[in-house]
């Protein structure tokens, strides 16, 4: 799900969204069938900030790759709320970062601040790391 932050570098117009959207579709159609995904990730189009979150609210957990004064131990607590069948949410920031009042108004909505290492990431690298982190999780403590 695309979000216009309020530190996102790429302002897209209304154009450029739709042609974006279309593309990102096709590159997770790919990527599906390339990894034998049985479902296709469907990508929505661009949301608000505000939206996004309403639509996070339905999740069972948000995850939040944030700065954590506690580092990895943040991330081991949520990761370990985690349970099969939950459906789980990851909030990346964009280019510029989370702005303080972003990062407040997921925490209010129940999302979990995690870190993903000591490193600062790109936001395509970030998203990257966290569905990985997830993955490995749900694979080591999940599989029947």
């Amino acid at each position: 799900i695309p979000v216009e932050m309020n530190r996102c570098v790429v302002k897209l117009d209304d154009k450029k969204k739709k042609s974006k959207v279309s593309r990102w579709q096709s590159i997770s159609e790919s990527a599906a069938k390339q990894s034998k995904c049985n479902k296709i990730p469907e990508i929505t189009d661009v949301l608000t900030y505000k939206q996004a979150l309403e639509k996070a609210k339905e999740l069972d957990l948000l995850l939040v790759p944030y700065e954590s004064k506690n580092g990895m131990e943040d991330t081991k607590n949520a990761l370990n709320e985690i349970k099969s069948g939950m459906s789980v949410g990851i909030l990346i920031g964009p280019e510029g970062g989370f702005d303080e009042k972003e990062i407040q108004e997921a925490l209010e909505i129940n999302g979990k601040i995690i870190s993903l290492g000591k490193r600062i990431l790109r936001t395509e690298t970030a998203a990257i790391t966290s569905v990985s982190m997830c993955m490995l999780y749900a694979e080591m403590n999940l599989s029947e």
